[in-house]
């Protein structure tokens, strides 16, 4: 009977509060001049790690960056392309295009940060190449060098947390 209970009071919680998936979105932020930024996620970040630093500053997690709140901030010169680990609530599949019209870059706008992406289908014979001719970053697709394409994107649709 012990068990049972643990299990009904369990399910319970679930229930009234729902359940949460740890993902990771991709989201850029920089200390020019050396000064503190703060830059708004959009999510209650859990922790940050540097993808890709852009800068000759050093970016030491807790000294130079961190994630605090609904916001990543930087300092002491540290310039990069962060991933941000956060709980998603409502995570959510949908299909979006995004064009690079003239091989110029285009940014395409989704409902929440995204997690995650996949050509569904590509319109253009420029090649569209995962980090180098697309991408996201925050809640947009990123498309570059003439991808045109259908993509499947996850994404995060909990309500935006304010900055």
């Amino acid at each position: 009977m012990e068990g049972q209970m643990i299990v009904v009071f369990s399910l319970c919680l679930i229930g009234m509060w729902g359940t949460s998936e740890a993902v990771t979105g991709i989201f850029d932020c920089d200390s020019n001049g050396y000064q503190y930024k703060s830059c708004c996620t959009g999510v209650r970040g859990i922790s940050a790690s540097v993808m890709t630093k852009r800068s000759r500053s050093s970016c030491d997690a807790g000294y130079s960056f961190a994630v605090n709140g609904c916001s990543l901030w930087v300092n002491h010169g540290c310039r990069a392309r962060f991933y941000v680990d956060f709980n998603c609530r409502n995570l959510k599949t949908s299909k979006a295009d995004c064009s690079s019209h003239n091989y110029k870059y285009a940014e395409c706008r989704v409902g929440g940060v995204i997690t995650s992406i996949n050509v569904a289908k590509k319109y253009s014979r420029s090649s569209c190449d995962f980090n180098k001719s697309f991408g996201f970053l925050g809640n947009k697709i990123w498309v570059d060098d003439g991808c045109r394409a259908s993509f499947t994107v996850q994404y995060c649709a909990d309500r935006k947390c304010s900055c």
